[in-house]
């Protein structure tokens, strides 16, 4: 690969990650380790191809594009809305600030868990090519690492607020508690990406993950609070079932390699 100009150690690293993943994949279904390897290497294909693949892969991926240009909307207009209510003494700076952060990390760890559903998809179905698929992996890492970062400021923020208003820091609000929860999770879910190597498919089963821990939190308190059972609140059972059905998918036997 590196005689043949694929010299990115990214790229070079992400072409490791599948060839591992696909020869564990191919072990598990009962090949020996070197007939493994070997379909493995084949699968990946020759530089020539990869080259060509990757160059495919830049131009004719939109879809990062597009969901990071719809975030990038909703969040604009999430910032007019609070300024808004700040300029009229509605809220504190500080409170426009915690609920800023908080919302647009809840927002990017679920469009990263958007990107993963349609990796495992693509799993399934066979429908992009593997550089594509990196492009995507790419872009779900460093969704997560943004909203990690922003949950963290949201909640050091919320606790600020919560100790002016309240004397307290948390207290027993269980918005703040989940909040916390998820935290923990994105934090824990980047640091897994530095420290492993969990290819493709790994990565996005993780994200769809966060989205299940998100969506309790920020959906599954909320009906709590207003007094629906948890099972009784639609919205968060279509979530949570096809986030469910997802992950279930990306464990079923009949999957395509995603370099068809």
């Amino acid at each position: 690969m590196l005689a043949a100009g694929i010299k990115a150690p990214s790229t070079l690293q992400e072409l490791e990650s599948h060839l591992r993943e696909d020869i564990g994949n191919l072990v598990a279904a009962g090949n020996p380790e070197a007939a493994a390897f070997q379909m493995a290497v084949s699968r990946v294909g020759s530089p020539a191809a990869l080259i060509a693949e990757f160059k495919l892969a830049k131009a004719g991926s939109p879809l990062p594009i597009i969901g990071l240009l719809t975030w990038a909307g909703l969040v604009a207009i999430l910032a007019v809305v609070l300024l808004s209510r700040w300029a009229e003494g509605k809220c504190s700076l500080l409170l426009a600030a915690h609920v800023f952060t908080l919302t647009t990390g809840y927002g990017t760890a679920l469009l990263a868990g958007g990107f993963g559903m349609y990796l495992i998809g693509a799993q399934r179905w066979g429908f992009v090519l593997a550089g594509q698929a990196n492009v995507l992996n790419r872009t779900i890492g460093r969704s997560t690492q943004m909203s990690a970062v922003l949950v963290v400021v949201g909640l050091l923020l919320g606790m600020l607020w919560s100790k002016q208003n309240r004397g307290c820091f948390l207290g027993s609000d269980p918005r703040a508690i989940a909040s916390v929860c998820v935290a923990a999770w994105l934090v824990a879910f980047s640091l897994v990406q530095k420290l492993t190597s969990t290819g493709n498919l790994g990565l996005a089963r993780l994200s769809l993950v966060g989205n299940l821990i998100v969506g309790l939190a920020w959906f599954g308190v909320g009906a709590s609070i207003h007094g629906y059972g948890i099972g009784g609140y639609w919205p968060l059972n279509v979530l949570l079932g096809v986030h469910l059905l997802f992950l279930a998918m990306s464990v079923v036997p009949g999957s395509k390699p995603l370099e068809t």
